[in-house]
């Protein structure tokens, strides 16, 4: 009698992964929204709340680089397990700190998270087929977006006047392992996977390494400096919340539609036309700030859900865009490298929206969003002009028919 090992991408291995995820996002915006909330209420200046913001992205980097051999040595569901004990414990410290010394949990916790983040996208990337990569990865961002709306209009409120709200983030740590912990499916084989180096990513797929890296320097200030910048703007805590919580809501809204064209287009023509409509929809604002304060109020929620919506989606498509030029094999190590890139990003994006904020007020933030991403189009819209973007059938670059010069070449 032969026994039957478990599947290793069958639903319900992809199905305890997702929902271990989406419980560990839950609870990391909780500690994402009241960190920086809580500090620019307690009148700490902004640019120690950047500073705070790139202690986690500054762990993320370390545990981009450390986590890869943990994960390969002890295999994906211990692995996860372990960094789900690390976030709940550091969790805990913020009541025991006071909020200068908030940097040392989050250096923690960003580390735990890169290993988390090894865990789950190699396992779904490196088991996804290559027509529905982008889509399955998309429908994983898409409920990571739903979790984190959730948790910070819903708990966002009750940390306005609970105490116990970094008690309660730590529960729900703790309780993310516990569907991966139950699981009966395997995790990826992880011997198999070989490690990806920078330099070789960078000359296969230099998009995929701007993108990754725009993504981090965009989305480290919406997620951890937002939260000031409301207060330094004259809202209040709840409009506050509401804001952070629209430019997730915008980004949820794209991130469906963004991973179906990963899926079907040129990634590099959606990278141009979004990150252009942030410079542009960052610049109408400051224009707006500038001409007519009193209604710049009206147009801050939506035009933040616009940049939310051009810009956090964008990962996807550079890790699709990643994974058709270097191949699935190698999903261990691709996904650490391109974590690493999104982690440098946001280890520095917060310390320079901040610094600028120092200097110009709320309205440096709108500075930082507009030239980071007009110097990113320009170069995005150089590489389209000097090299033509390759043929994609079924999510998998197609191979041009050789040129007549080779044809000549190969008859002689």
């Amino acid at each position: 009698m032969t026994t039957q090992k478990p599947p290793t991408g069958s639903v319900a291995a992809l199905g305890a992964i997702v929902s271990g995820a989406l419980l560990l996002q839950l609870a990391g915006t909780i500690v994402n929204t009241v960190v920086p909330l809580r500090m620019a209420v307690a009148g700490q200046p902004p640019l120690l709340i950047g500073l705070v913001a790139s202690a986690y992205s500054v762990g993320f980097l370390v545990g981009c680089s450390a986590m890869p051999s943990l994960v390969r040595r002890i295999g994906h569901i211990r692995a996860f397990a372990v960094f789900a004990a690390l976030q709940a414990a550091a969790t805990l410290s913020f009541a025991l700190l006071p909020e200068p010394w908030w940097g040392a949990p989050r250096l923690i916790m960003g580390l735990a998270a890169a290993g988390h983040g090894i865990c789950i996208e190699s396992w779904i990337s490196g088991q996804a087929s290559g027509a529905k990569r982008g889509r399955i990865f998309g429908v994983y961002q898409l409920l990571n977006r739903v979790a984190m709306i959730g948790s910070q209009l819903g708990v966002g409120y009750l940390a306005i006047q609970s105490q116990d709200v970094f008690l309660l983030a730590s529960m729900v740590f703790s309780v993310a392992l516990i569907p991966v912990a139950l699981t009966r499916a395997r995790g990826p084989e992880s011997s198999e996977v070989v490690s990806v180096g920078l330099r070789a990513l960078w000359r296969q797929a230099p998009a995929a390494v701007v993108g990754c890296l725009y993504v981090g320097l965009v989305s480290g200030p919406l997620t951890s400096v937002i939260p000031a910048y409301g207060i330094l703007t004259g809202l209040d805590q709840r409009d506050t919340i509401l804001l952070t919580a629209g430019i997730q809501l915008g980004a949820l809204m794209m991130q469906w539609p963004m991973s179906l064209l990963a899926d079907r287009v040129a990634s590099r023509p959606i990278m141009l036309c979004a990150v252009s409509l942030v410079a542009v929809t960052a610049a109408s604002l400051l224009l707006i700030q500038s001409t007519e304060p009193t209604q710049a109020r009206l147009w801050l929620f939506g035009l933040f859900a616009l940049i939310g919506a051009c810009s956090v989606p964008l990962y996807t498509v550079a890790v699709t865009h990643a994974y058709l030029r270097i191949g699935r094999e190698q999903a261990v190590g691709l996904s650490a490298q391109l974590l690493f890139l999104w982690g440098t990003g946001a280890a520095i994006g917060p310390v320079v929206a901040t610094a600028l904020m120092q200097v110009l007020g709320a309205r440096g933030m709108l500075v930082y969003l507009m030239s980071l991403s007009a110097l990113v189009a320009i170069y995005i819209a150089l590489r389209i002009t000097r090299k033509p973007s390759p043929l994609i059938r079924d999510g998998e670059r197609v191979s041009p028919g050789p040129t007549i010069p080779e044809i000549e070449l190969t008859k002689r």
